[in-house]
């Protein structure tokens, strides 16, 4: 089969035996035709378009510098390159010529090499200026918003076009990445081929080892040959249609994950340097477009996760101000009611009546007060959540504080014949400025906890201490201690934690919701404090916490 001839020369000659020279030189890489009359060659280049003009300068009639003349003034042939054929003085030939908008010239005599060569240059020009314009015109259509399926198929049917190939065919390796899979191609009009999209090429162990050494030891421009010996029978077995084909990989953020396969109805076909170039740059072109497609939909995935996070946030942020909204009318609406309950307590305590019924009154008293904190704690975490709680800074003395907080730690003691013991520092200044119902508050809820789960006959301390003191600002760390039931290390991270316990079953053998350290800690920070526990199983616990208050000079 003969090959192919890509590209046309037209020579434009009044003397016969140079066209039919220039004829026997180039007629077997190109289609060569001759016009003899100068006057029909402008005509003749406008039908006809040929790649490349050979013209005499010498002719009757019309001149070459007026047929060149007349070429550049023609929308349709002014770009066709024009090499001069002269015998005349070359400088006076060449600047000529050149001035006129010649790209070379060859001289008479002729020399077979000469001519081949010069030929050549200009061909391989010719090539990269369409190749350039190709690839610009490719690249601006991916920047369009046409659907990318439709921007696949008539990018490969213009470089199909364009390299005059049979077919050009679009791999992809699927999600195992042992099998390419055929998404995109184009049939050469007139070849009657059945499609190939959907077909799948089966990738063992012994291609994907030739594969990785080829790509290993190729250069940047990576191009697989059909008549490479490493891989002609290797695959020759899984090819369809033509078996003269080249081989370019598409790389997806440094791997390969598909490739395009260019093949050519012609066995004796030679793929040229240009035809490989150009292979290797639409695939460069495809890999950039596909890592960018995955970048854009790794992005997109981002941006509406993002948007997903967002709107969970905002759910979030709206059922917490429900809840706290709620909780705060709750509170508000049992506080009520409660008030009434110990309001009447009190009322029939002032009077007399016998004593058994007097300790029922006094169970539901205790009880009372019990659910008056529960629901004035609950209304604190409400505030705190809201940002609405403040902390006062009135003058205080901390020794009466102290000794109203023990009074009544010591008398829910007595219930469990337990002792409770105090270590003030009596450095500690008797006028200090600060949130006194706060730090009363978290003191004793620490006491009450540890009354709680410390069994009968144990011993609580409260000891409190001057751990800094400046002019102006004193931190006192202050310590309850008992020798209850302990908490183990695994669990005390929980009891910091708004409505956790260390034991949250219902049959647990103590009371509460566990939110009085959790307010305990929000409190102390809010003071420039912090808190902490030391505890071990069955030998008690410690919690310390530190605040700052200001002395009251």
């Amino acid at each position: 089969m003969n090959k192919p001839k890509r590209y046309s020369i037209l020579i434009i000659d009044d003397e016969k035996a140079n066209i039919i020279t220039l004829s026997d030189i180039l007629k077997t890489d190109y289609k060569v035709y001759a016009v003899k009359n100068s006057k029909e060659a402008v005509e003749t280049a406008e039908e006809d378009m040929p790649d490349l003009i050979l013209l005499d300068i010498v002719m009757p009639e019309m001149d070459g510098y007026a047929v060149i003349t007349a070429l550049k003034k023609s929308e349709k042939t002014r770009d066709i390159p024009v090499i001069f054929i002269t015998g005349l003085d070359k400088n006076e030939a060449e600047e000529t010529g050149l001035s006129l908008g010649a790209a070379d010239y060859i001289p008479k005599p002729f020399n077979y090499a000469i001519v081949k060569l010069k030929v050549r240059n200009q061909i391989k020009l010719i090539e990269r200026i369409r190749q350039q314009a190709l690839m610009a015109k490719i690249s601006h259509n991916f920047l369009s918003d046409s659907r990318v399926e439709v921007l696949y198929t008539d990018t490969l049917r213009m470089i199909g076009e364009f390299m005059d190939t049979a077919t050009v065919l679009l791999y992809f390796l699927d999600d195992n990445g042992s099998t390419l899979v055929c998404q995109n191609e184009w049939i050469k009009p007139g070849l009657n081929l059945k499609t190939r999209i959907g077909d799948k090429f089966e990738l063992n162990e012994s291609i994907l080892l030739t594969l990785k050494n080829l790509l290993a030891n190729s250069s940047d421009n990576i191009c697989i040959h059909s008549k490479n010996p490493a891989v002609e029978n290797l695959i020759k077995l899984q090819r369809e249609h033509f078996d003269n084909y080249i081989t370019t990989p598409i790389f997806i953020k440094g791997e390969m994950r598909g490739i395009l396969v260019f093949s050519s109805e012609n066995e004796e076909l030679e793929w040229s340097e240009s035809d490989i170039d150009l292979a290797v740059l639409v695939s460069s072109i495809f890999s950039g477009v596909f890592e960018r497609n995955e970048i854009e939909h790794d992005l997109n995935a981002v941006l509406k996760l993002k948007a997903e996070l967002i709107a969970a946030k905002e759910q979030a942020e709206h059922l917490s101000r429900a809840k706290s909204e709620f909780l705060s009318r709750m509170s508000h609406e049992m506080r009520t009611p409660m008030n009434s309950i110990m309001g009447m307590l009190q009322i029939i305590n002032m009077n007399s009546i016998p004593e058994n019924i007097k300790n029922c009154f006094y169970e539901i008293d205790k009880s009372s007060h019990n659910l008056l904190r529960l629901i004035d704690d609950i209304l604190d975490i409400s505030s705190i959540e809201h940002g609405a709680m403040k902390l006062s800074t009135l003058a205080f003395n901390p020794y009466i504080l102290f000794k109203e907080i023990l009074q009544t730690a010591c008398y829910n003691a007595t219930e469990k014949q337990q002792v409770v013991n105090s270590r003030v520092d009596p450095t500690i200044p008797d006028s200090l400025k600060g949130d006194e119902k706060r730090l009363k508050q978290v003191i004793a809820n620490l006491l009450a906890n540890a009354i709680k789960f410390t069994p009968e006959k144990g011993e609580i301390s409260l000891e409190a201490r001057v751990i800094n003191s400046d002019d102006n600002l004193i931190t006192l760390q202050i310590t309850v201690t008992d020798n209850g039931i302990g908490i183990a290390k695994g669990q005390q991270d929980k009891l910091f934690k708004i409505f956790e316990q260390v034991d949250g079953s219902l049959t647990r053998e103590h009371g509460g919701i566990g939110i009085g350290l959790s307010l305990s800690k929000r409190i102390i920070e809010m003071m420039g404090g912090k808190i902490w526990v030391e505890s071990e199983p069955n030998k008690g616990a410690a919690f310390h916490f530190t605040c700052k208050l200001q002395i009251l000079i």
